[in-house]
């Protein structure tokens, strides 16, 4: 290579890191989506976050998960539509033992139908589908670290 001809690596576009990467957690987040490609591709995004994730298909099946280890999650981001039980119950049975533990609900539907799903269990953020991995991941941010 002569001095005129410019190098591979100068003339290549820089590669930045996704917006949505810089900012980083830690600690456990339970997913529980009963759609399995969105549950695939949240669980899969949280580890690029800093997270590990553990993840439920159902209603039951998060508690049961969530019982088992109660102080290992840092947040809880669920469907509002769960087979076999409603989200709120969920919800609320995660409060009452771990009433500061962050609910991030994920759903297609508008927050008026929200309120009355979820009743008077706390959420501590809402991202509405479709979303984003941007999204999610600014919603996780704004919530644990406001």
């Amino acid at each position: 290579m002569n001095e005129t001809t410019p190098s591979a690596v100068t003339t290549l576009p820089s590669l930045r890191q996704a917006p949505w990467l810089q900012w980083r957690g830690s600690g456990r987040v339970l997913v529980v989506e009963d759609d399995p490609a969105v549950r695939m591709l949240v669980v899969r995004a949280l580890p690029k976050l800093g997270f590990t994730a553990s993840s439920a298909g159902n209603g039951a099946e998060a508690l049961s998960l969530f019982q088992a280890n109660p102080l290992d999650y840092v947040l809880i981001l669920t469907d509002l539509k769960l087979p076999g039980m409603e989200v709120g119950d969920m919800i609320r049975a995660i409060q009452a033992v771990r009433p500061e533990l962050a609910v991030i609900l994920m759903t297609g539907y508008p927050r008026e139908k929200v309120a009355e799903k979820v009743g008077k269990a706390h959420l501590a953020g809402f991202v509405p589908k479709p979303f984003t991995l941007e999204t999610l991941a600014a919603e996780i941010r704004s919530v644990l670290a406001p």
